[in-house]
């Protein structure tokens, strides 16, 4: 269309990194691209570190993370995210906590193996970081004690950096056993126990003391933690407590929550669940709850990410507990469950009986026992603003029957053990008020973080939180605010270097164990062969390879456009484009002209070009590079690196 406007923004060392959806999609900071590559080049040992540097849950999240990296991939514009998540756990099995060649982590400087890993770029999260931060002390010159409420994802993560950093961190935890939902929530087919043992025992070796069977409120306060001389506080106490339905027969006998049945199933409490379980819940705790009932054999947790994730969960519970049926009822159409494809996929191979665009009514009872579940067609999930709020039909009752039902509608907080004197301020929600760029509380000293701030949430967000108020509570203790630096440079990738990746390879999902071995709790997912990953790691397009063009060279051939096999790249006249304030500042500069009288062609400039380039499409091939016959494009390697440095010490960051 003549009058088209192609909305265009300025190429420069932060576009550079957004382009690199994986890692920036990822809370903190994953260099994904960075193991990917690793894994396709066989350099396994650094692709793990590469995954260790900003995650002490690596090898957790290679079989549970929800993978927002992959959600983001461009490659999923061609045909399917790479397999970032398979991929992470394949290098965690032959580096990670699992594996006999785990490299050591200690402060020691002979040890430190961790530091400046071949091909990783440093941010403000990674491991090397926190050791660096380490050799700065708090403001009297003594090493800080910190006490960390709660060994969940985001404790576990802020004890783990807090000791990296040089301070003496105690976690105390209410239950008998650290990991929190990881342990408590998450099935053992899911995620082994002896693996979260193995990562907590790696952040534990930094020097973290943990004091188990210290709930927060009974065996403590926090009054009585500063009198003992604690200088900080992270309370990361999770959600406790199951969420209520507002239905007529919630307090019949047989009738449970999610939170309640799992924490019971997986401290080896042994339930009867009767002949038929009905899970109430559309999200992945409902089918990990029902897949473990309808099994014999030991149970064990299950992943709790969120109000609607709770459901499926739940229903493997139920399963593996040995139930002979099992059902799902949830309220969205199976299209529109939010749970990956793959999970709802296993737990009906392994028996579950999913009902969809149903809504529970009331739970029906006789002599004060559950008898079954009366439920209503459901006519809409999301009102017309979007906004959560079922409606349902009219007229369409119809009742299951069963002997126990479990709710998986999400959770709630617990804080009691706050009280007046502590200053710590709450809200309607039942969370706690915290600076959302810090984690601090109203209290001075005091940070929060995890689900009992921002309500459930995915795990690597979880972590995500504790590194956050680790690095604010060191600030705090020295008495010195720090900024993060950027440093961003580019590396020209010669023609012949260039990755040749395999635009063919479909994706490959994880191998999984038979159904007729699907047992007790062994694990579902298997590992990927070496070929294999090697194959799926070559899928990676390589988002870090910058296409750099010199306008001074261009001689606006088209080559370029004609070569691309992907229609990338498109010249356009400057008065079709649009842009913020920094693309008309370039203008100005460039051409001597206001963007404003380009646009209306009232300046002297009639005639302008810019070349505009779809970064969704482009798959790194250098065609272009390779057809300019003016050298105007080149292939360039975009690296970058983090580092934090107190305010008052003069520093520039930018592209070098």
């Amino acid at each position: 269309m003549v009058n088209q406007k192609y909305k265009v923004d300025i190429v420069d060392a932060d576009y550079y990194r957004k382009t690199i959806s994986c890692q920036n999609a990822c809370p903190v900071h994953t260099d994904a691209r960075g193991y990917v590559n690793a894994i396709a080049e066989g350099d396994y040992r650094a692709g793990y570190i590469m995954a260790r540097q900003p995650n002490p849950f690596a090898s957790t999240c290679g079989r549970v993370c929800n993978a927002p990296c992959e959600a983001a991939c461009r490659r999923g514009n061609i045909d399917a995210p790479v397999a970032i998540r398979a991929l992470k756990r394949f290098v965690c099995e032959r580096y990670g906590v699992e594996s006999k060649e785990h490299p050591a982590i200690s402060r020691t400087p002979g040890e430190r193996l961790m530091v400046r890993a071949p091909g990783n770029f440093n941010t403000v999260e990674s491991l090397a970081n926190l050791l660096v931060t380490s050799e700065r002390k708090p403001r009297d010159g003594r090493r800080a004690r910190i006490a960390v409420i709660g060994a969940g994802p985001a404790g576990l993560t802020a004890a783990h950096d807090l000791a990296a950093m040089g301070h003496q961190v105690t976690i105390f935890e209410a239950s008998p056993v650290a990991g929190g939902m990881l342990r408590l929530g998450i099935p053992e087919f899911r995620l082994p126990r002896k693996l979260i043992e193995q990562e907590i025992a790696d952040i534990l070796e930094l020097g973290v003391q943990l004091k188990l069977n210290s709930r927060i409120g009974d065996a403590f306060k926090l009054k009585t933690l500063r009198q003992e001389g604690y200088d900080a506080f992270f309370i990361a106490v999770g959600l406790g407590r199951g969420r209520e339905l507002n239905i007529e027969g919630v307090e019949l006998d047989g009738v449970m929550r999610a939170i309640e049945f799992l924490l019971n199933v997986n401290m080896g409490y042994r339930l009867d669940l009767g002949q038929k379980v009905l899970v109430v819940g559309g999200g992945a705790v409902a089918m990990d709850v029902a897949r473990t009932a309808a099994r014999a054999g030991e149970t064990e947790p299950v992943e709790v990410d969120g109000e609607l994730a709770a459901a499926l969960d739940v229903a493997r519970e139920a399963i593996r507990a040995g139930t002979p049926e099992v059902h799902v009822l949830c309220l969205e159409r199976r299209e529109g469950m939010p749970v990956a494809p793959e999970e709802v996929e296993d737990a009906l191979a392994e028996g579950v009986i999913l009902h969809t665009a149903l809504g529970p009514k009331r739970i029906l009872g006789e002599k004060g026992r559950v008898t079954g579940l009366e439920t209503l067609a459901v006519a809409s999930v999301f009102d017309s603003q979007g906004r959560f709020n079922p409606s349902f039909t009219p007229a369409t009752e119809s009742v299951i029957e069963g002997d126990t039902v479990i709710l998986a509608v999400g959770q709630r907080s617990d804080l009691s053990f706050i009280s007046e004197e502590d200053g710590i301020k709450t809200d309607a929600r039942g969370t706690i008020v915290v600076d959302p760029d810090t984690l601090a509380t109203s209290a001075p000293g005091i940070f929060a973080g995890g689900d009992v701030v921002f309500g459930p949430r995915i795990i690597i967000e979880a972590v995500r939180d504790g590194h956050t108020a680790a690095r604010h509570m060191n600030q705090y203790l020295r008495g010195k605010r720090a900024k993060v630096v950027t440093r961003g440079w580019m590396e020209t990738v010669p023609a012949q270097k260039l990755p040749r990746h395999d635009l063919d390879a479909p994706y490959q999902r994880l191998p999984t164990l038979s159904l007729d071995r699907r047992v007790g709790m062994a694990e579902v997912e298997l590992d990927y062969p070496g070929e294999v990953a090697e194959k799926q790691a070559w899928r990676c397009v390589r988002c870090y390879i910058q296409t750099v063009f010199n306008g001074d060279l261009c001689i606006l051939c088209g080559g370029c456009v004609d070569v691309c096999p992907w229609s990338c790249l498109k010249m356009v006249r400057l008065d079709h484009i649009a842009g913020d304030q920094r693309v008309k500042d370039v203008i100005q500069a460039r051409y001597g002209i206001s963007f404003d009288e380009l646009q209306n062609g009232s300046g002297a400039l009639n005639v302008g070009t810019a070349m505009i380039k779809d970064e969704t499409r482009c798959t790194r091939c250098g065609l272009c590079a390779e057809r300019c016959p003016t050298g105007a494009i080149t292939m360039e390697d975009f690296q970058f690196s983090e580092e934090l440095v107190d305010e008052d010490t003069p520093e520039d960051a930018g592209v070098k």
